[in-house]
């Protein structure tokens, strides 16, 4: 053969060699693994892909555990039953938070049944007759005055139904009908025959629902804290400030916070800050007597 034959030959392989050599360095700077750095030409180990991008997670880190002894926080997000949104910054929390539901919303029973999937605490929010009603709505189905005593146990039972998997009840609104003794019973032996505790939110300065919940044996707790989101940053932001201070001094403390975005995001802030200070996190039924 010619030697010019020869000359354009190994002129063609010095030029695959080197496309091949390109090729495989573009190869490895995009992560790739490295032909020439493999086993296969004797010259050591594969080299490794490089890393996925990690994905950003939202959650709160896994909560650090502390002495049974340590002071107590149970925090009821309530007025659930219409923001998806909301919901799924609570469970990404990843607490044992409670969450109170509204009967009769779009997405009460998916929120309800969600939520017990992720491990909270599910209440049914109850809407109550308040002071100034209609004028100040407590939302559907709600509780009145008006009705008596057998038409509530009624409406209650059916509520119990749409929010399943309820473990206790928390009143919305409510501040006149929490005062009204005979009306408040007939609330308690509903509760009473299915085991359920209340949550008296305290509406009402002159509320008889935690006391007659002790007189008729069920289990009750009263909220200490309430966060009102229609009071701005600022004024949510006062009132957080003054968990810690309270589980401290008594050794445990219930915050009823409204569903809203600002709640959510500003829990999500609070929560680690707590744990620093050696809180625990709980459900609200670890405080009801």
């Amino acid at each position: 053969m010619p030697v010019r034959v020869w000359q354009a030959l190994a002129g063609i392989i010095v030029l695959l060699l080197i496309a091949v050599v390109g090729l495989d360095q573009w190869q490895a700077r995009s992560g790739e693994a490295s032909l020439f750095g493999s086993d296969l030409f004797g010259r050591g180990s594969r080299r490794p892909a490089a890393p996925a991008p990690a994905t950003l997670s939202r959650s709160l880190p896994e909560a650090v555990p502390l002495p049974p002894g340590a002071p107590r926080v149970a925090v009821i997000v309530d007025d659930l039953g219409t923001r998806r949104d909301v919901f799924d910054v609570l469970r990404e929390i990843r607490r044992p938070l409670t969450v109170a539901v509204l009967p009769g919303l779009p997405l009460s029973a998916a929120i309800a049944r969600d939520a017990s999937r992720a491990g909270m605490e599910v209440l049914l929010g109850l809407p109550m007759e308040p002071y100034r009603f209609p004028e100040v709505d407590p939302g559907p189905g709600a509780l009145l005055m008006s009705m008596p005593p057998g038409e509530i146990q009624q409406l209650m039972g059916s509520h119990l139904e749409a929010v399943a998997p309820a473990v206790g009840v928390v009143n919305r609104m409510g501040s006149r009908l929490t005062e009204d003794r005979p009306r408040m019973r007939a609330v308690l032996e509903v509760l009473a025959a299915r085991r359920l505790f209340l949550v008296d939110a305290y509406t009402s300065s002159q509320s008889v629902a935690f006391d007659e919940a002790r007189d008729a044996g069920v289990r009750a707790a009263r909220r200490q804290i309430l966060v009102d989101h229609a009071r701005g940053e600022a004024g949510d932001r006062a009132r957080w400030d003054e968990v810690a201070g309270w589980a401290e001094r008594r050794g445990e403390v219930i915050v009823v916070a409204h569903g809203h975005p600002l709640t959510v995001r500003l829990l999500k802030e609070y929560v680690p800050r707590w744990e620093a200070r050696g809180l625990r996190l709980v459900p609200v039924s670890q405080l009801a007597r």
